[in-house]
């Protein structure tokens, strides 16, 4: 799980460094905006599960203490820089939405892949 946590960390901090060496809208900050939605969709559905089942899921607290605020950041700061519209962060929602399984899937396989690859000897 740690090599999957691992990729999907690796798939929205390497768009926003694409981004920041290009600080012009256009589709490096698109490409980052679809990730960091899909970040922020993965911390709510984090808080859901936990609601939901009444007990403590894993990643619950880290989504709250580390993805939220810092989503929610990055796109004020985006906003206040006039570097996206609000339309633009509602199509990287909804392409978050959209893509957020298909993400956090290939990053568990891409995950898996990697931890028995390693087990292997490489």
């Amino acid at each position: 799980m740690a090599a999957a946590v691992a990729f999907v960390f690796a798939a929205s901090c390497y768009p926003s460094y694409l981004a920041a060496r290009s600080p012009v809208p256009g589709a490096r900050i698109g490409f980052s905006n679809t990730m960091l939605s899909i970040r922020l969709l993965n911390t709510l559905l984090h808080l859901l599960q936990t609601l939901a089942l009444r007990s403590y899921t894993l990643g619950v607290v880290t989504a709250l203490l580390v993805s939220l605020p810092y989503s929610l950041y990055v796109f004020h700061r985006l906003r206040a820089e006039n570097l996206v519209t609000a339309r633009d962060l509602y199509r990287a929602l909804g392409l978050g939405v959209v893509l957020h399984t298909p993400v956090v899937l290939g990053a568990q396989m891409a995950g898996g892949a990697l931890v028995r690859l390693l087990s292997r000897g490489g």
